[in-house]
C-alpha cells in the first residue's frame, strides 16, 4: 500500500496503472491517480458482497471534475477480485452527480445504470489479466 488510504483504493490504482501501462500519479495528486497513453484517470473502488447492500455502490467523494476518464472498480469482498472495472468519460459522471455541501464534494454511485451506460468501456478482464 502506498497511501494512508484504504487498500481496496490503492490496489485498484495498481490494477489500473499495470493493466493499461500506465504509472500512479505522485500521492500529493489530488485530480487524478493515474496517467497512461496521456489520458488522466481518477480511479474509485468499491469493496461489495453479492448482491451489494446498501451504502455499498457509493463511491468516495469527488472533490473536482479535473481529469479525462474515470475508472470504477468493484472488488468482491471476499477475496478482492475484480468483479467489474469501467472506465467512463468524466462527462457521464458530472451528468450524475449529486452536489453534497457537508463533504464539499460530489457523490456518485455505482448503481448497474451507470456500469451499463452505454460510454462505459467494461475493463473488467484487463484488470483480472494482471493478476
Amino acid at each position: 500500500m502506498r497511501t494512508e488510504n484504504a487498500p481496496a483504493g490503492d490496489y485498484a490504482e495498481f490494477l489500473v496503472a499495470t493493466a493499461l501501462g500506465g504509472h500512479l500519479a505522485p500521492n500529493s495528486e489530488k485530480s487524478y491517480d493515474v496517467l497512461a497513453d496521456g489520458v488522466r484517470f481518477q480511479v474509485k473502488a468499491r469493496v461489495v458482497s453479492d448482491p451489494p447492500r446498501a451504502g455499498q455502490l457509493q463511491l468516495s467523494t469527488f472533490r473536482s471534475f479535473d481529469f479525462d476518464e474515470a475508472i470504477i472498480v468493484l472488488l468482491d469482498d471476499h477475496d478482492y477480485a475484480v468483479r467489474q472495472a469501467v472506465r467512463l468519460p468524466v462527462e457521464e459522471l458530472q451528468a450524475v452527480a449529486v452536489r453534497d455541501q457537508h463533504v464539499n464534494g460530489y457523490r456518485v454511485h455505482a448503481r448497474p445504470a451507470l456500469m451499463a451506460s452505454p460510454h462505459a468501456v467494461d475493463i473488467s478482464a484487463l484488470l483480472r489479466a494482471v493478476i
